[in-house]
């Protein structure tokens, strides 16, 4: 493992600050790391034509040469409302459907008086497909309603099941709470499953923002962010119908994770650790953000590796620092076996590594 003072600085990456808080610092890497040369921040998929697909606003954007140059489709009417925003993810299903769950028509206001959101506060979570790799789509369906805030990882099941990670706020009692939705017919349908309800309060209190990953026995595993100074983990035996068994899993600042099967079998998991790496506090955040006070480690993005399942994982590496930078909510994209592309939403950091570096 590195330590910080042999991550190599790298002047010349410039972060992207509309969604995070501006810094000078430079930006260091791991040495096995180096900066992903793409225009674009993910994330990526692949369509049934081996092509790379990556979606912005009202476009699809197609390429051939691993994004050296591009084609471009689009999704909606240019005077249709509906745009894409980062928070999307997307999916080919075994029957070739591309699939894209993202949110739209946001709004949010908190009260501070009662701590709580106010009733116009809202964010929709909606899907929508495309049966030609891309260059069309259908019109975009309702999944649901209420302030869904987040809309980051779909899986598809053996069975052929797309399934879809959710979240959505009690009004009343003042927090989020997880829950997923599930589809047997590519998308067209979606069924909401049983939720997911740690308690707290606060306008980012409570459990969301969670990843999804089908299991070698057949479980699918939730994997959730909390302000508890570590990850929640549910776990579903019947295919995203239902989360029934609930446990405390690796400890992590309040930031989300990425977690995805890679094609060596190995599971990657990209996020922040609780604490930058060789300390032991954090600048913490609390009130009506949160009951709790809450990790806020963006600085240092991190990786590890299971060889079983999450039964037992890695030493955590971290990967990238910038002192004051938000480093989170990673884009994770296997380009080519072993070939791993990150990127992350806030600050827009790209990079790419070996999986043999760090296994």
């Amino acid at each position: 493992m590195a330590a910080q003072n042999e991550r190599i600085e790298y002047p010349d990456i410039k972060l992207n600050f509309e969604l995070a808080p501006v810094t000078d610092h430079s930006v260091f890497l791991h040495p096995a790391v180096q900066p992903l040369e793409h225009a674009f921040n993910g994330p990526f998929a692949r369509n049934q034509y081996g092509q790379l697909i990556w979606l912005h606003r009202k476009s699809a954007y197609l390429s051939d040469d691993e994004g050296a140059t591009w084609q471009i489709f689009p999704i909606f009417d240019e005077d249709d409302d509906f745009v894409l925003n980062d928070s999307h993810c997307i999916a080919l299903s075994q029957d070739n459907t591309l699939v894209v769950s993202f949110i739209y028509d946001l709004y949010f206001n908190w009260h501070s008086k009662t701590n709580k959101p106010t009733k116009n506060t809202h964010a929709y979570q909606w899907v929508i497909r495309s049966l030609d790799g891309g260059k069309t789509w259908q019109e975009p369906v309702l999944v649901q309603k209420g302030y869904a805030a987040e809309a980051m990882s779909m899986v598809v099941l053996p069975s052929g099941r797309l399934v879809i990670s959710a979240q959505n706020l009690d009004y009343e009692e003042g927090r989020h709470y997880s829950l997923s939705f599930y589809s047997d017919d590519d998308g067209v349908t979606w069924h909401a499953s049983n939720k997911i309800d740690i308690g707290g309060r606060g306008h980012h209190g409570g459990c969301y923002e969670g990843r999804l990953l089908p299991l070698n026995d057949g479980r699918l595993w939730y994997c959730i962010r909390t302000n508890r100074d570590w990850f929640w983990n549910a776990y579903s035996e019947d295919e995203g119908e239902s989360w029934t068994h609930l446990e405390k899993g690796l400890s992590a600042s309040s930031s989300p994770s990425t977690i995805r099967r890679l094609n060596s079998g190995r599971i990657c998991l990209v996020y922040n650790q609780l604490y930058r790496e060789g300390e032991s506090a954090a600048r913490r955040v609390s009130g009506l953000f949160s009951e709790v006070a809450a990790s806020w480690q963006r600085e240092e993005l991190s990786i590890r590796f299971s060889d079983d399942d999450g039964g037992t994982w890695t030493d955590p590496v971290v990967i990238a620092s910038c002192q004051g930078a938000w480093l989170s909510y990673a884009f994770v994209f296997e380009a080519s076996p072993g070939e791993i592309w990150i990127s992350t939403m806030q600050s827009q950091l790209r990079i790419k590594l070996n999986e043999s570096d760090f296994v």
